[in-house]
């Protein structure tokens, strides 16, 4: 996440003591944060209330406590982080992408997804884009990363501090490890995706520990009770990592990628129930959802590969014989006829043994 670039090497090592660490050639530990370029994300001007005075979304005030909720932070705004090594790639504009895409493939999931923000150009303070994730099982701010030395590529994920008191932090860790790996798997850099922490230098939250975090997006997730985490998509200051990023067809299987593995978490932790046949997720069993069956059959039939997400194959094997194909698509059409002329039996796996 580029908030300065310092062109003097000199500079660079008197004012933020930058060295190379050995620690950071893939290695999904710890990493050390020396070498990147950042500076504190500073607090606007917002009165920070009791986190039980801060509201719940009301996106999610009715929602089934088993359905899993995500807030995504779009990070920055506007025209925001220019890189330095390829001019047409902007920060703002990559995670604006990116979360909507994200938001997108979780929704196909069944997942409850919404942004801190309507627009590229708005700019909510950073504590609240924090805030607004109270009530949802998880915040991810997107961004990618800035360093004193192009060859840096790792994508990392900034998590919460190690606490006693709470739970969060060990949720924050453990997706916050797996989405980084999954970034550096799909993006193929050459430094494995790993975590670190950045500790912040007061007592914002008044509990009197200085443990607070370091961005002000975290501090505001963690102060409401929300597991979160900061996630660095690479460096824009790596010219390969730059063009990537600057893919759009690349945005959208990071996206997809990264939606899976925010699925399959919470789904271990909160299972979902499914509704056989319904593939589009509308809540309705038609033609639509046989049509998409025979799409993706056509499509393996010819070599291409998977477009199905792991909620979709769960609910499109109708005849539970291992396959999706061309069968399972009739058998929605034949249910879907019956529904339309009155049929009373609802679960389409009861009827199809029945009938």
């Amino acid at each position: 996440m580029l908030k300065r670039i310092i062109l003097s090497a000199t500079i660079i090592a008197t004012i933020c003591n930058i060295i190379i660490p050995s620690s950071v050639n893939a290695v999904s530990t710890e990493t050390a944060v020396r070498n990147i370029i950042d500076e504190q994300q500073t607090r606007k001007d917002t009165t920070i209330e009791s986190p039980d005075l801060i509201p719940i979304n009301e996106n999610i005030i009715n929602l089934d406590d088993n359905i899993i909720k995500i807030m995504i932070d779009p990070g920055h705004f506007d025209h925001y982080n220019r890189s330095p090594v390829y001019s047409p790639y902007w920060e703002s504009i990559m995670t604006w992408k990116l979360s909507n895409y994200l938001r997108e493939e979780l929704q196909a999931l069944g997942v409850h997804a919404d942004l801190t923000k309507d627009s590229l150009e708005e700019d909510p303070s950073l504590n609240d884009r924090g805030f607004s994730s109270k009530g949802y099982d998880f915040f991810i701010s997107m961004h990618s990363n800035a360093g004193a030395y192009e060859s840096m590529d790792q994508p990392l994920a900034f998590v919460y501090q190690q606490l006693s008191w709470t739970t969060i932090d060990d949720t924050s860790a453990e997706l916050g490890r797996l989405l980084a790996e999954k970034v550096s798997e799909v993006m193929q850099t050459n430094q494995k995706g790993g975590i670190a922490r950045r500790q912040g230098t007061g007592d914002w939250d008044r509990n009197g520990f200085m443990d607070d975090e370091w961005y002000s997006v975290l501090f505001g997730a963690r102060y409401v009770g929300t597991p979160g985490i900061l996630m660095e998509h690479s460096f824009h200051t790596n010219y390969r990592a730059t063009l990537w990023l600057y893919n759009d067809d690349n945005l959208k299987r990071l996206a997809k990628e990264e939606a899976e593995v925010i699925y399959e978490y919470f789904s271990s932790i909160k299972p979902q129930q499914y509704i056989v046949g319904d593939v589009n997720n509308d809540g309705l069993i038609d033609s639509v959802d046989a049509t998409q069956i025979l799409v993706y059959y056509a499509e393996l039939s010819a070599g291409g590969d998977s477009t199905f997400n792991e909620r979709q194959k769960a609910v499109s094997d109708i005849n539970s014989d291992g396959f999706i194909d061309s069968v399972d698509s009739a058998v929605i059409l034949s249910f879907y006829s019956y529904l339309s002329t009155g049929g009373t039996e609802t679960d389409i796996k009861n009827w199809f043994i029945n009938n």
